[in-house]
């Protein structure tokens, strides 16, 4: 594991570079005033502006493109990557997170910092995976020798978490839109570690991990996370705040651990099962493995639902009940005799 703690960076390079957005080129100089450089060519974004997003770009756009050039940093949708560029709204999810002195905090997908900075100026240890090189050289360089700041170069989804997220600690990121399921995924798999986050994501997965029952949005990772975590919307981000500019509104959810929940291997079974057959009726896809379907209707008629209900039909809190009833789970106060 490739991991640097307040290191210097190696200098940066003098020469221009290029960002590129879909095959498009743009020259940009390091030194704006420098004698006999010239300004910036224009380049059309890789996705159209409305008009109230076209403001919010302009205002950050000169140092942004700046970064970029500088570390030859090409956004790369694949991974998901549009840069954060507004400050406030930067501060603003710090405050939402409630770290300061002394808090642990993990994040992923760091970008240029955008989060970075006022986490580390709110007083936290912060502890950032980052995949790519241009961006981890960018940040150990600009930020790398700022106490309290451990820069890991690593896939998130391939690094042990046990070894680098903090024994209580807060994550809070901006997570890469395109890998944002297999990261709830470990979410649930190191709830213990992580009892509060701040993240932002795809305003429908956001939708998603709120629905109720009757949502067609609910599934399975929905249901897991819902029954380890209360989820919260806090506030909604226009396209606008992110360069290049994403194809979707976000959103930013807060969820904190709900005290002495957990998923034994049971109940993630029957979450997984139904959701992997979500037309069919639960009595049916649960049969073989819950109870027989006698006694899963009994069960959901016992919970108020109907017989013939499909997962989507449950709010997640029902599932544990559910199985209790149906005898395939025991109950908590079961467990404690």
């Amino acid at each position: 594991m490739n991991r640097i703690d307040a290191d210097p960076g190696p200098a940066a390079t003098e020469a221009p570079a290029s960002v590129r957005w879909k095959g498009e080129r743009v020259r940009a100089t390091m030194d704006v005033g420098e004698r006999g450089s010239s300004p910036p060519s224009r380049s059309r974004p890789a996705f159209p502006l409305a008009p109230h997003e076209v403001s919010a770009i302009a205002t950050a756009k000169l140092p942004l493109r700046e970064t970029l050039a500088r570390y030859d940093i090409v956004p790369r949708k694949r991974l998901g990557q549009s840069f954060l560029h507004d400050p406030a709204l930067g501060r603003r999810i710090v405050t939402a997170a409630g770290v300061g002195p002394g808090s642990e905090v993990l994040e992923i997908g760091p970008g240029l910092g955008a989060l970075t900075i006022p986490l580390l100026e709110s007083g936290a240890r912060v502890t950032a995976i980052e995949i790519d090189r241009r961006i981890a050289d960018c940040l150990q360089e600009t930020i790398g020798e700022r106490p309290g700041f451990t820069l890991i170069r690593e896939d998130v989804l391939r690094i042990d978490l046990t070894e680098v997220a903090p024994s209580t600690g807060v994550l809070v990121a901006n997570l890469p839109y395109s890998i944002t399921g297999p990261l709830l995924a470990r979410l649930i798999d190191h709830v213990d570690r992580i009892p509060r986050a701040v993240i932002m994501v795809q305003r429908e997965v956001g939708n998603r991990l709120l629905a109720g029952a009757g949502g067609r949005g609910l599934g399975a990772p929905a249901v897991l996370l819902r029954l380890l975590y209360r989820v919260r919307r806090l506030f909604e981000v226009g396209r606008g705040a992110f360069y290049p500019p994403p194809d979707v509104v976000s959103a930013v959810l807060a969820l904190d651990r709900i005290p002495g929940a957990a998923l034994d291997s049971s109940l993630r079974q029957a979450v997984n099962i139904a959701y992997r057959h979500r037309r069919k009726m639960l009595r049916k896809t649960l049969k073989e493995t819950v109870a027989s379907e006698e006694v899963l209707a009994a069960a959901l008629v016992a919970l108020g639902r109907s017989d013939r209900a499909r997962p989507e039909d449950l709010e997640p809190e029902d599932w544990p009940v559910l199985l209790e009833r149906a005898g395939a789970r025991s109950s908590p106060r079961e467990k404690r005799s």
